[in-house]
C-alpha cells in the first residue's frame, strides 16, 4: 500500500513537471529567440548608424579635400589669371609694393597738375613743350598711362592738343595709348589731323600709318598730294630747260 501512494505520488510530479515543461519551456524559447532577434535588429541599427556616421565624416574629408583644391586653384587663378592685362597686373605689384605704389600716385599727381597748366596756358605749342610732355607721361606707370590720356584728351582745348604729339608720334609707346590719341585727333580740327596724319605717310612702320592712308584717301587727300606732287615736278622739269634758240 505504502509503495503503491510512492509510486501514484512520482507519477504525479513526473506529469506536473512535464505539465510545467510544456508551458513554460516554449515561453523561455520565445523570450530567447526574441532577446537574440532585438539584439540583432540593435547591432545591425547600431552598424548602419556607425556606416552612415562614418560615410558622413569620410564626406566630410573629401569636402573639406575639395574645397582646399578649390582654393588652391582659385589663388592660382588670381595670381595667373589670362584675362588680366598688364595695367591690371600692374596695379597689383603696385599695390603690394608701398614703394612704387608710392611712385606712381607721384607721377599720377604731377601729370595732373601739368595737364590743368596746359589747359589754361595761352602760348603755342613747340617742340620742347612736346618733350616736356612725353617725358612726364614716361614717367607714369603702364598702369597709369590710359587714364592718364584719358583725362588729358577730355580736357585739352584743341590750341594745346598738339602737346600730346610726342607721345603720338613714338611708333614704339602702347599701340592702345595711341589709337586713343590718334582716334581723339580725328574729331578736332583739320588744321590738327589732316598734317598729323600726312606725316604718318612717311613712316610705314608707325602703327597709325595704314589708317592714315586710309583716310586720306577717302577724303581725297591722297589725289590732292598726289597733284601737288605732280604741279612741283613739273614745275622743276620746265626750269631745267633750256632757252629757246632764237634764228638769226
Amino acid at each position: 500500500m505504502t509503495q503503491s501512494k510512492w509510486l501514484i505520488g512520482g507519477l504525479l510530479a513526473l506529469a506536473f513537471g512535464l505539465v510545467v515543461y510544456t508551458f513554460v519551456s516554449p515561453k523561455a524559447t520565445d523570450n530567447a529567440t526574441e532577446t537574440e532577434e532585438a539584439s540583432a535588429t540593435i547591432q545591425k541599427r547600431g552598424g548602419s548608424k556607425t556606416a552612415k556616421s562614418l560615410d558622413q565624416g569620410k564626406g566630410g574629408k573629401e569636402l573639406t579635400s575639395a574645397a582646399k583644391a578649390k582654393g588652391a586653384k582659385g589663388g592660382a587663378s588670381r595670381q595667373g589669371d589670362p584675362s588680366k592685362g598688364e595695367s591690371d597686373i600692374a596695379k597689383d605689384d603696385a599695390k603690394r609694393d608701398p614703394v612704387k605704389q608710392a611712385a606712381a600716385e607721384k607721377a599720377v599727381e604731377a601729370w595732373e597738375t601739368l595737364v590743368d597748366t596746359l589747359v589754361e596756358s595761352t602760348e603755342p605749342v613747340t617742340k620742347k613743350r612736346m618733350a616736356k610732355v612725353k617725358e612726364a607721361f614716361d614717367t607714369l606707370d603702364s598702369a597709369d598711362q590710359m587714364d592718364a590720356i584719358q583725362r588729358s584728351l577730355n580736357l585739352l582745348p584743341d590750341e594745346q592738343f598738339t602737346s600730346l604729339f610726342g607721345i603720338l608720334y613714338d611708333k614704339t609707346e602702347n599701340p592702345e595709348i595711341l589709337d586713343a590719341i590718334f582716334s581723339d585727333a580725328l574729331n578736332r580740327p583739320e588744321e590738327i589731323k589732316v598734317p598729323m596724319m600726312k606725316d604718318f605717310l612717311f613712316d610705314k612702320t608707325h602703327p597709325m600709318f595704314f589708317e592714315s592712308a586710309r583716310i586720306l584717301d577717302v577724303t581725297g587727300e591722297l589725289d590732292k598730294m598726289a597733284g601737288t606732287d605732280d604741279q612741283e615736278e613739273g614745275m622743276e622739269e620746265e626750269e631745267e630747260l633750256p632757252p629757246p634758240t632764237v634764228s638769226p
